[in-house]
């Protein structure tokens, strides 16, 4: 499995169009769609955290000793009385753009392009009292903690909050409290005869620990802050709490299901399996699970892993797979131009890929986190001719 950042993909096709012509030109002619209305009741507010966890130094090399600091993005229902300012979709957008542009070429022109995409969350607002259920997102590797906003957005809108960690050295790029501004460190096998090899088993092992780690202390710290800032007292209901995360974020989620009895159901998006031990993938989860994924991995076994640990599991085990559709097509890659299913989307049509991941995603976790409807599979297979459900 190739990964890649979905930002940094779009950046580099958009790229190859300015070497092709005048940076202007293609500045003006290259239409990025907004974040998506939402179609929940409630107003979305979100902000930005920075935790420092002392008990670990920041990566898993040698030479790197600093504490592990992340960056965090939240999104929650909102108090409309104190909506102010509309968030952007790129934080730090331009300390991003400049690092980005110096790192892979691309024109400043263009990242300002990107700079004035608007997201339908309100910087900074007051959330409102409901004991939401909490959700975790784990972003892909060399990906960031923005990549899925259209379904962060949704599901605050209907009644969730959302937490997205910056996997620091994993993301593509961090941006700290102190505008430090971090680069991926880590690395993934490129097939399945790669990730087969022990040096690189051990590698990625690191690696999922570093995360799941993550998931855990941002859980905790997030049970305080809910519990401690008078701001968020009364907002969030800690006792339900679940995780989503696309490739290698679906594979954390899945880890951390294990790892944390805090968590309640989990939902991946494409997830990658592979790195998941043989004594994990036999092991009971024992928690529910959703997946959403193209049809298949080509050549790879990721999906066998999958199904294994599908029937090993003593509670639901939901699996969809969307014709047409390819792996960063379940992230916000293909949502803000067509122009990407030159560099790796599918043929499905963006709205259609979102209304489906979201409306499973928002039945999965209200059916698990909020005593809703039976969840029934059958219901999208009717409605949309590109899914084939399959339960283990």
């Amino acid at each position: 499995m190739k990964n890649s950042a979905y930002y940094l993909k779009l950046l580099l096709f958009i790229c190859v169009l300015f070497l092709n012509g005048c940076a202007t030109i293609i500045f003006n002619s290259i239409p990025l769609k907004d974040i998506s209305k939402t179609s929940g009741q409630y107003h979305v507010g979100t902000q930005k955290l920075y935790l420092v966890d002392s008990s670990r130094s920041m990566w898993f090399s040698d030479d790197i000793f600093r504490p592990r600091e992340i960056s965090v993005k939240i999104w929650y229902p909102a108090n409309e009385m104190n909506l102010i300012k509309k968030a952007r979709y790129l934080d730090d957008s331009e300390l991003i753009g400049e690092a980005l542009s110096e790192r892979l070429g691309v024109p400043k022109a263009l990242m300002r392009r990107a700079k004035g995409i608007k997201c339908n969350s309100w910087l900074d607002a007051m959330p409102i009292k409901g004991n939401f259920p909490i959700l975790i997102y784990s972003h892909g590797h060399q990906s960031l903690k923005i990549a899925n906003t259209f379904q962060a957005e949704e599901l605050a809108s209907n009644g969730y909050i959302v937490i997205a960690p910056d996997h620091t050295y994993d993301a593509a790029i961090t941006i700290l409290e102190d505008k430090s501004i971090i680069y991926s460190k880590s690395k993934l096998p490129n097939n399945d005869q790669q990730a087969s090899k022990q040096e690189m088993i051990d590698i990625v092992e690191k690696q999922l620990k570093i995360r799941t780690i993550d998931i855990s202390f941002l859980i905790s710290k997030m049970n305080q802050e809910f519990s401690l800032n008078n701001q968020f007292v009364g907002s969030a209901d800690t006792n339900r709490i679940g995780i989503f995360g696309h490739s290698f974020g679906g594979c954390t989620s899945v880890m951390s299901a294990f790892n944390d009895n805090r968590i309640d159901a989990v939902l991946g998006l494409d997830a990658y399996f592979l790195p998941l031990s043989e004594s994990v993938i036999n092991k009971d989860m024992n928690k529910p699970f959703a997946h959403i994924g193209q049809i298949s991995w080509g050549n790879s076994n990721n999906y066998k892993v999958m199904e294994t640990l599908g029937k090993k599991n003593s509670k639901s085990f939901f699996h969809f797979s969307i014709e047409g559709s390819r792996h960063y097509d379940f992230t916000d890659f293909s949502q803000f131009t067509r122009l990407t299913k030159k560099f790796g989307s599918g043929d499905i049509s963006p709205k259609k890929i979102r209304t489906i991941m979201n409306m499973i995603m928002i039945d999965f976790f209200n059916s698990k986190l909020k005593s809703g409807i039976k969840f029934d599979p059958e219901n999208y297979s009717r409605v949309f001719p590109e899914i084939n459900h399959y339960i283990y």
